[in-house]
């Protein structure tokens, strides 16, 4: 596993942070010009909390 996670979607980071896990870094993304990729420190349970916003979000 990653030590780190990147996320691009700003409503993901947002519940993410209010969920306590902790932001490391915030960056521009080098694949989409323009975006920040926000920066977590990557976890088991940070990988369940994702799955769970992608089935949301279908």
């Amino acid at each position: 596993m990653d030590k780190y996670k990147c996320i691009l979607s700003l409503r993901v980071a947002r519940g993410l942070i209010a969920k306590d896990y902790r932001l490391v870094d915030i960056q521009p993304s080098h694949k989409r010009l323009g975006k920040l990729v926000f920066v977590f420190e990557n976890s088991e349970q940070l990988e369940k909390d994702l799955s769970e916003y992608r089935i949301g979000s279908r």
